[in-house]
C-alpha cells in the first residue's frame, strides 16, 4: 500500500473545516446569486413570489428587505405593517401620526416601495416575518399590481389572499388587518381597484378583518379627495396619513385589546 502524501494531513484537516462549515452556510437565509440583485426577477402572476429590483439602484431592494429582516429579528414589535410605498411613507409623510399613535403600540414599519404581492410573498419565504411574534399585522398590498397593469382584479385579490395565508401559516397567533387598496388619480385604473376591493372581505376570518378606506380618500362618484394626495395622485401627504389614521387607528387599538 502507498504510503500517505506528507500533504494528505493539512489536506484533509482543511476539508473538514470546510464541511464544518456548510451547515451554517445552509442556514444563512440571505441570498448567495447574484442573480437576484442585478436585474429585474422574471415575469408571473401576482401570487407568483418575487423578488424587487430598483433600476437606478440594483442593489438596494435586497440591502433594504436583509435590513428589515434583522430588525425584525431583534424582537419587541407588537404591530408590523407590511406593505408598498404606502405604509413605508408613514416613516416620512405620515411620521408625526405614527410618532403620536402607532410607535406607543410598539409597531416596526417594514415596507418598501414599489412591492406588488409577488415581492411581498418572496419577503415573506425569505425571513420577514421569521423571529417575531406580532399581535397585528397590518397590510395594504395591491396598488403596484393594478398599476402594472399586467393582471385582473380577481387574480390580484388571489395574490393578496395568498399573502394574508403565507402570513396566516408563519404566525398562527397573530390578527391581521388587511386595509383596501386605495383609490388612485388615473380613472382607467380605479375600476379594478374598485374590482379588487370588492373581493378582499371574502378574506376575513377569525383572525383576519378587513377595513375598507374607500370612502375616505374618493367621493361617491369616484372622484379622489384630494388634499389627502400628493400631486401624482397615489402617494399620501400627512393630510392622507391623518385621514386613514381616523379608520385605522380605533380598529388597531381594539384588536390590541382582545389579543
Amino acid at each position: 500500500m502507498p504510503l500517505p502524501s506528507p500533504l494528505s494531513k493539512p489536506l484533509l484537516i482543511l476539508f473538514g473545516a470546510i464541511l464544518a462549515t456548510l451547515p451554517l452556510l445552509a442556514e444563512n437565509p440571505e441570498p448567495t446569486s447574484t442573480a437576484m440583485t442585478t436585474g429585474p426577477a422574471p415575469a408571473g402572476k401576482p401570487w407568483e413570489p418575487a423578488w424587487g429590483f430598483w433600476p437606478d439602484y440594483p442593489a438596494d431592494w435586497q440591502r433594504t428587505h436583509w435590513g428589515f429582516v434583522e430588525k425584525t429579528k431583534a424582537g419587541g414589535w407588537d404591530v408590523l405593517f407590511l406593505g408598498d410605498s404606502i405604509t413605508k411613507n408613514w416613516m416620512q409623510q405620515g411620521r408625526p401620526i405614527w410618532d403620536a399613535h402607532y410607535e406607543p403600540l410598539h409597531a416596526l414599519d417594514i415596507g418598501i416601495g414599489g412591492d406588488t404581492t409577488r415581492q411581498t410573498l418572496w419577503r415573506i419565504e425569505h425571513g420577514a416575518l421569521n423571529g417575531v411574534q406580532p399581535k397585528v399585522v397590518v397590510l395594504m398590498i395591491g396598488v403596484n399590481n393594478v398599476n402594472s397593469r399586467t393582471a385582473t382584479a380577481e387574480e390580484i385579490a388571489k395574490g393578496i389572499s395568498d399573502v394574508v395565508g403565507q402570513i396566516e401559516a408563519k404566525l398562527p397567533q397573530t390578527k391581521i388587518l388587511l386595509l383596501s387598496v386605495l383609490p388612485v388619480g388615473n380613472p382607467s385604473l380605479n375600476p379594478e381597484v374598485e374590482k379588487v376591493n370588492a373581493l378582499l372581505p371574502k378574506l376575513q376570518s377569525g383572525k383576519v378583518r378587513f377595513l375598507d378606506l374607500t370612502a375616505l380618500f374618493a367621493t361617491p362618484d369616484g372622484k379622489l379627495i384630494i388634499e389627502n394626495y400628493k400631486p401624482d395622485q397615489l402617494h399620501l401627504l400627512e393630510q392622507g396619513y391623518t385621514t386613514m389614521d381616523k379608520a385605522l387607528y380605533p380598529v388597531l387599538q381594539e384588536m390590541l385589546k382582545n389579543s
